[in-house]
């Protein structure tokens, strides 16, 4: 069925003349009659009734207009969403995210996007580490991966969107716990909480370059999963440990204090995306959350 022969059955359904109908048409009253009788010979019904002013609608064609309109607004639906999502606009972006920093990060870069992008729709996943955001990204499970920089990959684009500076963070009755700053020299020979060995733990990177600094490696009592476990095992006193700037957990058990050097490794957060995604939201989404705040 041809989607014209529906719109001339609408205007017809409408207007309830031939004469008028083919006007609104812009053609001639002998095509619109064809067209009216080629839909109910493909139908197999009567949808008008002739009469000397004009014509009725059949019960059959009352029946069909409610659908014929259904059928054209979703038409039109989907030429606004396809020309809309052609600029960047509209459809679906899911970003995989892992960690604390994760946590704290993708609410501003999901606030970006809409801002720039108000049709949208959003989501998220969350994964354990940063190279199982990578690896989602690859595998299309996700458009777009927040990750922690360095991190390379042939196949994945990466664009920088926060720094993160260590941070010490012991249980509030730790001795250091109330002071301005530390030298992390001061750390030698105290028991760490750390993140679990694997390949590509940044997080676990930085802290041994932090130590690496003074000279000395870090005494591991316990390792852990993820950040969120750090903070409570350093909060109930195990060890203390190191983070980063930028991690929005709440935790009353735990003091930050900043480090009295200010040239000492730190980390970056970035955005990845597969190189060979054609899809231009992603080039928009990717400028919105590396442009800064919305």
């Amino acid at each position: 069925m041809e989607l014209r022969l529906l719109q001339s059955f609408l205007v017809l359904s409408h207007e309830l003349h031939f004469g008028r109908a083919a006007a609104r048409l812009h053609i001639a009253q002998p095509p619109l009659t064809k067209q009216i009788h080629q839909l109910e010979k493909q139908l197999g019904v009567q949808l008008f009734e002739r009469h000397p002013r004009g014509v009725r609608l059949t019960t059959a064609g009352e029946a069909l207009v409610p659908e014929a309109e259904q059928i054209l607004n979703a038409v039109d639906r989907a030429v606004h969403t396809v020309r809309h999502a052609e600029h960047g606009g509209a459809g679906r972006l899911v970003l995989g995210y892992s960690g604390a920093t994760g946590t704290a990060l993708v609410p501003g870069l999901l606030r970006s996007v809409i801002t720039a992008q108000p049709g949208v729709d959003v989501d998220v996943k969350r994964y354990g580490s940063s190279s199982l955001v990578a690896d989602a990204v690859l595998a299309g499970e996700v458009d777009l991966g927040q990750v922690m920089l360095p991190f390379e990959h042939p196949d994945l684009g990466t664009r920088a969107v926060a720094q993160h500076q260590p941070l010490l963070v012991v249980a509030k009755d730790h001795p250091l716990a109330d002071r301005p700053s530390v030298r992390v020299e001061e750390l030698d020979g105290m028991d760490f909480v750390t993140p679990r060995r694997y390949s590509g733990s940044a997080l676990l990177q930085l802290l041994q370059e932090v130590c690496a600094t003074a000279g000395f490696t870090p005494r591991v009592v316990k390792e852990t999963p993820d950040t969120y476990t750090t903070l409570m095992l350093v909060g109930a006193g195990v060890g203390i440990s190191i983070v980063i700037t930028g991690i929005d957990v709440l935790s009353s058990e735990v003091r930050y204090v900043a480090f009295e050097q200010d040239n000492l490794p730190s980390l970056e957060s970035a955005v990845a995306w597969r190189k060979k995604n054609p899809s231009r939201r992603l080039d928009h989404a990717v400028t919105a959350m590396t442009s800064g705040p919305p």
